[in-house]
C-alpha cells in the first residue's frame, strides 16, 4: 500500500488544507480534486473513500494537536489514536497545526485515492518531517517508532518504510476492511470501538556487574532505602551484586544479581513532595544527571517537585511532580 504524496511548499511546511467541495488547496493552488467518476471510491488500502459527508469520521485530538476533519470512526480511530498518542509521548510532542487526518483527494501524479480519503491515515508533525526526506528522526526516535509499529502487529504502516519515496510523517492502516487483525488490535489497546488506548509498557534499562555511572548510583541509594548497607560509589562490583541478590531473594525474584525489569520494579518506590530519604536522594541525583540540577539533600520539597515536572514535560510524561515507576524508568533510561 505504497502511497505517494505531493511535494509541499516550504512556506506552509507540508500542506495547507482547505476543504470545500471535495478539493484540496495547497499553498494557494488547487492541485488535487475530488476523484472522478471513473475512479473507484476506495483508497489505496481498500477502504471506502469520500468527503467528510460520506466517510464516518470522529474528531481526534492528541496533546497540543487536533487533526482536521478527524479520522475514521471505530477500530481505525482507536488504532490511529493509539499511534498518535504513543508518538506524542515517546517520539516527540505533537505540534498544533502540524498534524493531518481525513482529506478527500487523489494522490498527486496518480489516479488512486489517498488513504487520507478514507480517514485511514494520519500525518504527524508534517513540516518537521518533509515528504521525500529520510533521516528526519534520530536513532532513538526511530527505535520508539519501531516499537509502536511492532505493537500494531502489521496493522499500521509507516511512510518511512516505503520502498520508494519516503514519507516519515505518515502512518496508515495497512489492512483491508474486515481484517480480523484490526479488530483484535483495537480490542487489545483500547477496548475496541473508541476506548482510550492502554498505556505503553514501561521499559527498564538492565544493569549488572561491571556497570558504572548514574544508574548504579541510583540502584545503590535504592538498596540503602530498603535497608541494605553499602557504599554509594557508582560502581557495580561484588558488594553491590551481593546486595542485589539478597534483595531479590527477599522479594522472591530470580536471584541473578542483575537489575532487570522485575528487580527495578521492586526496587523503586513512589516519592513525592513531603517524602525524604535515600530514594529521594536517588531521584534528585538522577534529575541532576538529566540536566535538572538540584541539591541531593534527600528532602522532596518544592524545588524537587518543580524539577521533576520539568523533566516529565521534557519526556511527554504526566507532569504531576511525582516520581512513580514510569518517571523512574525515564530517569534511568
Amino acid at each position: 500500500m505504497f502511497e505517494l504524496h505531493e511535494t509541499a511548499s516550504p512556506s506552509v511546511g507540508r500542506r495547507t488544507l482547505l476543504r470545500g467541495a471535495g478539493g484540496l488547496l495547497i499553498g494557494g493552488g488547487l492541485v488535487a480534486a475530488t476523484a472522478t467518476a471513473a475512479q473507484a471510491a476506495t483508497s489505496q488500502n481498500g477502504w471506502s473513500a469520500g468527503s467528510s459527508a460520506v466517510v464516518p469520521l470522529d474528531a481526534l485530538s492528541v496533546g497540543a494537536a487536533t487533526f482536521p476533519a478527524g479520522v475514521r470512526r471505530g477500530d481505525v480511530h482507536v488504532v490511529l489514536g493509539y499511534v498518535a498518542r504513543r508518538f506524542d509521548r515517546e517520539v516527540e510532542a505533537l505540534v498544533k497545526g502540524w498534524c493531518w487526518g481525513h482529506s478527500y483527494r487523489v494522490i498527486s501524479g496518480s489516479t488512486s485515492l489517498s488513504n487520507h480519503s478514507s480517514g485511514t491515515a494520519i500525518d504527524l508533525n508534517a513540516p518537521r518531517h518533509p515528504l521525500g526526506k529520510s533521516g528526519t528522526f534520530s536513532a532513538t526516535q526511530r527505535s520508539h517508532i519501531r516499537s509502536i509499529l511492532n505493537s500494531c502487529n502489521g496493522v499500521v504502516r509507516w511512510g518511512g518504510d516505503y520502498s520508494g519515496r519516503k514519507d516519515e510523517m505518515h502512518f496508515e492502516i495497512n489492512v483491508r476492511p474486515g481484517d480480523a487483525r484490526l479488530a483484535a488490535l483495537a480490542k487489545r489497546i483500547g477496548g475496541g470501538g473508541g476506548g482510550a488506548p492502554a498505556p505503553a509498557p514501561i521499559t527498564w534499562t538492565t544493569v549488572k556487574r561491571g556497570a558504572s555511572g548514574f544508574r548504579v548510583t541510583a540502584i545503590q541509594h535504592l538498596l540503602r532505602h530498603h535497608g541494605y548497607t553499602l557504599t554509594v560509589d557508582g560502581a557495580f562490583g561484588p558488594t553491590t551484586q551481593s546486595r542485589v541478590i539478597s534483595f531479590q531473594h527477599a522479594r522472591s525474584l530470580a536471584a541473578d544479581g542483575v537489575v532487570g525489569p522485575k528487580t527495578w520494579s521492586a526496587l523503586v518506590v513512589t516519592v513525592k513532595r513531603g517524602s525524604s530519604g535515600q530514594a529521594v536522594v536517588a531521584a534528585q541525583k538522577l534529575l541532576t544527571h538529566r540536566g535538572h540540577a538540584l541539591t541531593a539533600d534527600g528532602v522532596f520539597g518544592a524545588m524537587t517537585a518543580t524539577k521533576t515536572q520539568a523533566f516529565q514535560q521534557s519526556r511527554h510524561l504526566t507532569a504531576d511532580g511525582v516520581v512513580g515507576a514510569r518517571t523512574w524508568a525515564a530517569l534511568t533510561a
